[in-house]
């Protein structure tokens, strides 16, 4: 019960709405792992911690723009995408395969969206496509590449698509293994 009362006073500060609250599984156990001094600041708003600040910066329910045709992707700390997939969420990386092979988070797949030729690159035609083929609309999707900016495009993309519920991943694989998450090869 605590913790209810804890997320409801703690909503407006990390941009959550009501409605989607239900899609917010994660937050959950952010708040109740947080120590007892967080949980604290995470009520008063006053924590320095990242997880909140990622959510008071960037995290958004993807919703419509103003003339209803473009989707703003929402994005997360990377600590909270390591925590959605360790919810259940699937992990998308972006990047080319010699960037995937190199190194990326446990059980991620690999769909790029720029493909490389020589020194130049395109964006994938058949990104969207490709994603289809693995992903139904509904299916929850954390999307990475290596600095945030190629997945934020992809996330756009896909929601644009209608894939309902893609996260961009903040600051990408660089990100990722800087908060030494876990990696493979």
């Amino acid at each position: 019960m605590a913790t209810r009362s804890l997320i409801k006073s703690a909503l407006p500060l990390l941009l959550v709405r009501p409605q989607n609250l239900t899609r917010c599984r994660h937050l959950t156990s952010i708040v109740t792992n947080a120590q007892p001094h967080q949980q604290a600041a995470f009520a008063a708003g006053t924590s320095n911690h990242g997880v909140l600040s990622s959510f008071r910066i960037m995290s958004m329910s993807t919703a419509a723009s103003e003339s209803g045709s473009a989707k703003v992707p929402k994005s997360v700390h990377v600590s909270v995408a390591h925590e959605l997939v360790q919810a259940g969420h699937y992990y998308l990386d972006v990047r080319t395969s010699e960037e995937f092979t190199a190194g990326h988070p446990p059980g991620a797949v690999n769909v790029p969206y720029l493909l490389k030729y020589g020194d130049d690159s395109t964006k994938n035609p058949n990104f969207v496509e490709e994603v289809s083929k693995l992903f139904k609309e509904d299916a929850d999707i954390v999307v990475g590449c290596l600095r945030g900016i190629r997945s934020l495009k992809a996330t756009a993309d896909l929601s644009n698509a209608g894939f309902r519920s893609v996260t961009d991943v903040a600051g990408g694989y660089l990100e990722w293994t800087k908060n030494e998450l876990p990696t493979e090869v």
